[in-house]
């Protein structure tokens, strides 16, 4: 149980991080609507264990990553559509110049910031995963 509980602690405040880096998410300002659209996020990925399991597929970082970014944007649609005060909004990227490297600006679509987000969140919960089954 106390297993369970800490990696749900750690998947909630994964998520935290995630919907605070991208600008795009407009957030619900009730409470309750807010720490269920967390509670969704964390419970997809445990849902990616088990799906996992029930398909007879080894559970390692590539597959945990897979599964998870694949139930992340199946989980932000569905937040986007049922959840009310949750909102996906199109912003622009200002770009970035570092001498070397440049990145023009352009815009980011809800599409593009379901999937980075999803896929953040997946490579950071994968890494938290095999990280806890390692040691």
């Amino acid at each position: 149980m106390s297993k369970i509980l800490k990696k749900l602690i750690q998947f909630l405040l994964v998520g935290y991080f995630i919907f605070n880096i991208f600008r795009g998410f407009v957030l619900p300002t009730n409470y309750a609507y807010l720490l269920a659209i967390f509670i969704f996020f964390a419970f997809a990925i445990f849902l990616s264990s088990i799906i996992l399991g029930f398909l007879t597929i080894k559970e390692n970082f590539i597959t945990t990553f897979l599964m998870s970014t694949l139930l992340c944007i199946g989980v932000f649609f569905l937040m986007e559509g049922f959840m009310p005060g949750f909102e996906i909004e199109v912003y622009t990227f200002e770009g970035l110049d570092t001498g070397n490297l440049v990145i023009n600006p352009f815009e980011v679509t809800k599409i593009l910031t379901m999937v980075f987000a999803s896929t953040l969140y997946a490579l950071i919960t994968s890494v938290l995963n095999v990280l806890e089954k390692s040691s």
